[in-house]
């Protein structure tokens, strides 16, 4: 009896929260992807595990993209991150969504952000318990006084001043766009911000396969009512893209204000015997 040979099947194992911290650590070059989301071990010791995986975070240059989604972070944790990132110029991708970061953490990220140049894109979405407003927008804003790199912000942001934050992105996407094509972009530079070496160039063009293709920011804002309206996404091309900063009332309020289209006139009406019987009389007189 001939039974076929299968080919082998490859079980992906997931990696656990110390062989990443002792990868990290030791710099492994084929470490490019540390994936530890919903960890059993960082729910259940995050206070204990993220300061280790965070020293190990500052030294390493291979790394590219960490995903730390539901792992119970709080403020703490994410302070002991931020303080890594401001130093790590090699991470393109951090994802932080599903934890309890709140405004206190959240601040300390955009201060790292003032002097990181490798983080292209942020995923701070569905944090428990917690909503981003002003405060949180103020640190941001002022993070992209001297941060010319971060192209994309996945959040909730209740400010309605969120336009402001919009219009910087969009500038960051424009510069990164003009690097990509080679162009000049010393104009949309911040007031004494030096451009980006050449190694950081070549580090982000290698580094952009690990954000993702529908690249926008995601941003919600409260309005008036307490209804949740969501930005719209941007346009189709370049890279990842924010609104122009135009707010969702006056769009609506634009589209309202456009002149309606000229009504439609009548189809024809069907001729009946009677009239067809009269018209033929009076050729025939």
């Amino acid at each position: 009896l001939w039974l076929p040979t299968l080919p082998a099947m490859k079980i992906q194992v997931k990696l656990t929260a110390t062989a990443a911290i002792e990868r990290l650590k030791a710099d492994d070059p084929e470490l490019v992807s540390c994936d530890l989301s919903n960890n059993a071990v960082l729910q259940m010791k995050a206070s204990d595990m993220i300061p280790r995986l965070a020293d190990a975070l500052a030294g390493n240059s291979h790394c590219r993209e960490l995903n730390l989604t539901a792992c119970n972070l709080d403020d703490a944790c994410c302070e002991k991150l931020a303080a890594a990132l401001a130093g790590n110029h090699h991470l393109a991708s951090l994802v932080l969504e599903g934890n309890r970061c709140g405004n206190e953490g959240a601040t300390h990220i955009a201060s790292a952000l003032r002097t990181n140049r490798g983080l292209m894109m942020l995923n701070l979405l569905n944090q428990k318990g917690s909503r981003f407003g002003d405060s949180t927008l103020a640190a941001f804003t002022g993070a992209f006084d001297s941060n010319i790199t971060l192209l994309k912000i996945i959040w909730r942001l209740e400010s309605r001043q969120s336009f402001r934050l919009n219009k910087l992105l969009v500038r960051n996407n424009e510069i990164d766009r003009r690097i990509a094509s080679g162009r000049d972009y010393s104009d949309l530079l911040p007031s004494g911000v030096a451009p980006l070496a050449p190694a950081l160039v070549t580090r982000r063009s290698t580094a952009s396969s690990f954000i993702s293709p529908r690249a926008h920011l995601l941003q919600r804002t409260s309005s008036a009512d307490g209804a949740d309206k969501a930005a719209p996404p941007p346009p189709s091309s370049g890279a990842a893209i924010a609104s122009a900063g135009v707010s969702v009332r006056e769009r609506v309020a634009a589209r309202q204000e456009a002149p309606s289209p000229p009504p439609r006139a009548p189809p024809p009406q069907p001729t009946s015997r009677s009239s067809c019987s009269a018209r033929r009389s009076r050729s025939r007189a």
